[in-house]
């Protein structure tokens, strides 16, 4: 089961897994691999810190501790079948991303698909940056956007560092962002939005862009990449409307000035770069996506909280606190983390997001291609880049004190309820959590 529900999103054949885990005959001799994979929680990939930060997620894949421990002990007795009569009901084509679409599991079949065309591509070389541009089929009516997926062949999805799908309406911009419906890298190909937002896509006339960017591997192939998008029904719009992913630039970026000039990590040596944005009206942020090159090994995102504290020496400071921690991040897994609905961060006026990416260029971090170059910004693979995506809703101050306000009754529901027995994590802002330390009496 823990093979079928994890294991099977990457290791079928044709998966981004190098080997298929679909029967016992194919994951035995693998069997230490995965007890050692699995131990020091590299497999399956999920680089959240478990230890700081929002642990809520709706598309979280890391193995629990007992879950663990079984491999473990499976692994360690030599690996045994058991009994054949006990195989849980095969996946079928759940996660055979050639045969469907992973998120017609849960939304059906989608509304509207949009291909490509063919791509050839060379075994080895330079990267290669594909701009493939179609007709986008014209809207009669503005649609919110419930969830968008990509997908491509066995050997394009291998390849591709990243895709990003942008619309361009001729009576001028797709939504409240610059136009980008999806994003895709390594190991994520789909955006699923909250049950309460959607992207709101204009009327009328356009062009679908895909930014394509492939890192070759020494197979020449023809790839073909397709797009499924899924709307809201007409007559039941989200009540919040949500940006799409959008770039969070974490570099030096000054007007006038070439962009990202502050990267450039010394020969076998590390970096660390940051960036602060004061938010100028209330925000609810929907899921973020760390994206970085082969150098990167951390980032993280706090909030720095308004209001001021005297420290030890009198002096004023701003209370802050992690958000979401990416301590473990690998290029080779750019994944989307989607917070719970009501884990989302919840952000007033005034408050401050900072950002901190960590970049390692030393024999430490086992994708650094030569630790002894210096590297700089660059779109290539071994180039550097300091990316956080972010999905946001941008919020009125009536709306923020409506959702504060449901999150503080469902907060308080939850602290009558037996320790254990809560069943969802809600986040509140800072100010609004001592209301509930008086409601609970402590």
């Amino acid at each position: 089961p823990i093979m079928q529900e994890v294991c099977m999103r990457c290791h079928i054949e044709g998966g981004l897994g190098p080997m298929a885990f679909t029967s016992y005959d194919e994951v035995h001799p693998w069997a230490q691999v995965i007890k050692q994979e699995v131990a020091i929680r590299h497999m399956p990939p999920w680089g959240i810190d478990p230890t700081i930060g929002i642990q809520a997620y709706k598309n979280n894949i890391a193995l629990s501790e007992d879950e663990i421990d079984a491999i473990v002990r499976w692994a360690d007795a030599g690996a045994p079948e058991g009994d054949p009569a006990d195989l849980p009901p095969t996946p079928g084509d759940q996660w055979d991303s050639t045969q469907g679409w992973e998120l017609e599991q849960l939304l059906g079949p989608p509304d509207m698909k949009i291909s490509t065309g063919l791509i050839p591509l060379p075994a080895s070389g330079q990267d290669r940056w594909p701009n493939v541009t179609v007709e986008w089929p014209a809207l009669e009516k503005p649609r919110y956007l419930r969830a968008a997926e990509l997908r491509n062949t066995p050997a394009g999805r291998r390849a591709l560092h990243h895709n990003n799908v942008s619309l361009r309406l001729e009576n001028g911009p797709s939504s409240i962002t610059t136009g980008r419906i999806v994003g895709a890298g390594a190991g994520k190909s789909w955006d699923l939005f909250p049950e309460d937002t959607g992207i709101l896509l204009g009327a009328g006339p356009g062009s679908l862009n895909w930014g394509l960017h492939y890192a070759l591997t020494g197979q020449e192939f023809v790839d073909e990449v397709e797009v499924a998008l899924w709307f809201y029904p007409e007559d039941q719009p989200p009540l919040y409307e949500s940006t799409s992913e959008y770039n969070q630039l974490i570099d030096q970026f000054t007007p006038g000035e070439p962009r990202a000039r502050d990267i450039l990590i010394p020969p076998h040596g590390t970096q660390t770069l940051t960036r602060v944005v004061v938010l100028d009206q209330p925000i609810m942020i929907n899921s973020v996506r760390p994206h970085m090159h082969l150098q990167g090994v951390a980032q993280s995102m706090e909030v720095i909280w308004p209001e001021r504290v005297d420290d030890f020496k009198g002096h004023q400071g701003s209370p802050t606190e992690v958000l979401t921690s990416v301590s473990s991040y690998d290029h080779n897994w750019q994944i989307s983390y989607s917070y719970e609905d009501n884990a989302r961060p919840l952000l007033p006026k005034g408050a401050a997001l900072l950002f901190r990416t960590q970049l390692d260029n030393t024999a430490n971090n086992p994708l650094s291609v030569d630790p002894d170059q210096w590297v700089a910004f660059g779109g290539r693979s071994v180039d550097a880049m300091s990316h956080m995506h972010m999905a946001v809703s941008y919020l009125t101050e009536e709306q923020y004190e409506e959702i504060l306000n449901k999150r503080i009754r469902l907060a308080q529901e939850q602290l009558t309820q037996p320790t254990g027995e809560q069943g969802v994590e809600v986040w509140l802002p800072e100010t609004a959590r001592g209301n509930l330390d008086e409601y609970a009496g402590r």
